[in-house]
């Protein structure tokens, strides 16, 4: 058991891991701040019954590709219990379950201001390959993608009384991970749909959330709650709140999307019992989701719901408003929907719950801090109105405001605590304190790195020198770069950009060598090495040529693509010129590696392209298409096959001609010697039979082209 002691502030910062377990069991890692790793701050892999609690865990790892990282990551872990954490500014999820990760419990954790910084990819929790783990009581807001994930292979997974808001991307958002169950959550002001349910994510369970104005003017998905057309299978809504403050999409199923819950109702036949109206939030602008008197939340849940909580998500019972009318379902007709319980008593106010945490809480001076009062609430009818923060240096207090954050820089080492003053607008005031502790300032060098692409070619090679890997945490940070290629060229620099380029005009193996220094005048080098050999004589393109289709019928339009034609050498292809082989113009030159042609006239034709690179140099590819002109088809019907002499016999032929060379001419011959009827434009010819005998009809179909085609049909007379 890793447990601080009561009283005490430990802060691990600056390493690799803050902790990291493999292979291991029945082990706690509870109340350290940990901050400022490279790698994920707590790390927990191939291991069980495992209890992280009560830890804050923030600015792990670097926004930059390759380097992002949770702040707490289970990789393969079970039966397992995250609790009480806080997990914010790390540049990967804040909280993530990966690679097998199941039967774990993530509870009333807090996971906010998480980003890559420079991609949206960052959410608040994180699951994938997470099967049936359950994800319930925690706040998830202003993260760069969603708030909770429920990503591919999570299925099973269990999502209760979490409140999501103003995250990147959706509040809690269930992606190919079938059978979720998303029950009494709070969610708000997402950017895309607030609950959104997609790829497959089929036999879901939805009921008792309260969604509100998410999605609006949205560069993605819209709507409160968004059902995608492979996941309504097996998947239920009942007895969820939704509202826009500005009118948009309202709820989305099998991707059609409605702008009313009457709608909805009557098209998807769901939310037989949903509600379409204002929540009544205590200050859901101040992430106060508590709900007021006369909310349409309470007492209107249904208790029967899969996996309804008995306790909402401050650990507050279920209990009956007495004021409101139970219009709910189940065991217990007054659960409210959403994450909070509306706890009625009496009407006498009460001062604000002030809560405040430092970011970082530990480090060498000069230490920019920031204290952030947000978690601070009052529920009753006199909301907060002012902060005031005193930094415990003997500097000036900041405020009363009406932020709930403030920074402050201190100059000098030892322990400061950081005091927040909460003031409602009845004048009632609550303190809450943190402790910073500050170490005497030393200054180190930059971590340097270097990178070239290509680290290797022929003359003149381009290169590029990229050493934005370089870092440097303390209170100077990196100022300048100078790159030295290694050929005798003038460095580059030095200079604020992190890169350099730089052509090597010469074969040789040449040392880049990047210098970074920081505002304190270290500095620090890097070094990578380039292989240049010299180059190859010029050769003309590798040209290469497919038509599409190569053959059919006249009127016949075809693509030429030259595109898979090559040249390796410092001349690239520069032009593409096409010649369809029948007496047509040429197609170019051109850039454009494709060219379409129609084809009028039957007959079999060459195609060529010739591929010019940019010294002049050029070679040919050919390929051949047949165009053919296709006889007409028909069919023959007549108005008797049998009858008596005289017996009269109407015949129609039925033809078509989809080519250029359309029908010109139908002959009938009735087999019986008489002369033959046409050739005529007409397609139909009456003959009568005065002889007993069975009789072949042919009807001979001919197109402008000449082309020809018969069908048959007997006839039998008798005396």
């Amino acid at each position: 058991m890793f447990r601080v002691a009561a009283g005490a502030s430990v802060t691990v910062s600056g390493q690799a891991n803050g902790f990291y377990l493999s292979g291991r069991s029945l082990v706690t890692i509870s109340g350290f701040n940990v901050i400022n790793t490279s790698d994920y701050g707590i790390a927990v892999n191939n291991s069980s019954q495992i209890t992280l609690s009560n830890n804050h865990v923030s600015y792990s790892g670097q926004p930059l590709s390759g380097y992002t990282k949770y702040g707490i990551r289970l990789n393969n872990v079970s039966d397992s219990l995250v609790s009480g954490n806080v997990t914010d500014h790390n540049t990967n999820a804040g909280i993530g379950l990966v690679s097998g990760s199941t039967r774990n419990e993530v509870r009333g954790n807090q996971s906010f201001s998480n980003a890559e910084g420079y991609q949206r990819a960052a959410a608040g929790i994180y699951l994938y390959s997470a099967p049936a783990n359950t994800i319930a009581g925690n706040i998830t807001h202003d993260n760069e993608d969603s708030g909770i994930n429920v990503y591919p292979g999570s299925t099973g997974c269990v999502v209760y009384n979490n409140v999501a808001y103003n995250n990147g991307d959706h509040g809690i958002d269930d992606s190919f991970a079938a059978g979720a169950t998303i029950v009494a959550n709070t969610v708000y002001k997402n950017v895309t749909a607030g609950i959104n349910v997609e790829g497959n994510s089929t036999g879901a369970t939805l009921a008792n959330n309260i969604s509100v104005d998410s999605g609006i003017k949205s560069p993605r998905t819209h709507s409160d709650i968004r059902v995608e057309s492979g996941s309504t299978a097996g998947t239920t809504m009942d007895h969820d709140l939704v509202y826009l403050s500005t009118a948009d999409t309202l709820l989305i199923w099998n991707s059609v999307s409605y702008t009313s819950l009457a709608a909805f109702q009557a098209a998807s036949g769901q939310e037989a019992h949903g509600i379409e109206a204002d929540p009544k939030w205590t200050s859901a602008a101040g992430g106060d989701f508590h709900l007021l008197t006369g909310s349409p939340a309470i007492d209107s849940a249904d208790s029967g719901a899969t996996d309804q909580p008995s306790l909402d998500v401050e650990g507050d019972a279920r209990v009956d408003d007495p004021a409101t009318p139970d219009t709910g379902a189940g065991p217990r007709s007054y659960d409210d929907r959403g994450a909070y319980e509306f706890q009625p008593g009496p009407l006498g106010d009460a001062a604000p719950a002030a809560r405040i945490s430092a970011t970082p809480s530990s480090g060498a001076a000069p230490l920019i801090v920031t204290a952030d009062a947000s978690a601070s609430s009052d529920t009753d009818s006199t909301p907060i109105s002012a902060y005031t923060f005193d930094f415990g240096d003997g500097s000036a207090a900041v405020g009363p405001q009406a932020a709930a954050t403030a920074g402050h820089t201190y100059a000098a080492a030892g322990t400061y605590t950081i005091t927040v003053k909460v003031t409602d607008t009845a004048g009632l005031e609550a303190t809450a304190t943190a402790t910073v502790k500050i170490t005497a300032g030393t200054d180190a060098a930059p971590a340097a790195t270097l990178a070239v692409t290509p680290a290797s070619g022929q003359v003149p090679l381009g290169v590029t020198a990229d050493a934005s890997a370089s870092s440097d945490r303390d209170a100077t940070p990196i100022a300048s770069y100078q790159f030295d290629f290694g050929d005798r060229s003038a460095p580059v620099g030095p200079q604020a950009t992190a890169a350099a380029s730089h052509t090597y005009s010469a074969a040789g193996t040449y040392t880049v060598t990047v210098t970074v220094t920081d505002t304190g005048g270290l500095s620090s080098t890097a070094t990578s090495t380039v292989q240049v050999t010299a180059g190859t004589a010029d050769a003309p393109p590798t040209a290469a040529l497919t038509v599409t289709p190569s053959s059919g019928a006249i009127n016949l339009a075809v693509a030429a693509d030259g595109s898979t034609s090559t040249d390796t050498d410092a001349t690239p292809i520069a032009s593409y010129t096409f010649e369809f082989g029948d007496g047509s113009a040429l197609v170019g030159p051109q850039a454009g590696a494709k060219a379409t042609h129609t084809y009028t006239a039957a007959a079999t034709y060459t195609v060529k392209v010739t591929v010019t690179d940019t010294a002049g140099l050029s070679s040919t590819a050919t390929a051949q298409v047949s165009v053919v002109d296709n006889p007409p088809s028909a069919t023959l019907k007549l108005s008797s096959t049998n009858g008596t002499a005289p017996l009269v016999i109407s015949a129609s032929a039925t033809a078509s001609d989809t080519d250029a060379t359309p029908v010109a001419s139908y002959t009938f011959d009735f087999g019986d010697g008489s002369a033959a009827v046409g050739p005529q434009a007409a397609a139909n010819a009456t003959h009568t039979y005065n002889v007993a005998g069975t009789y072949t009809i042919t009807a001979t179909v001919t197109d402008t082209a000449g082309l020809a085609t018969t069908t048959k049909r007997q006839v039998k007379v008798r005396q």
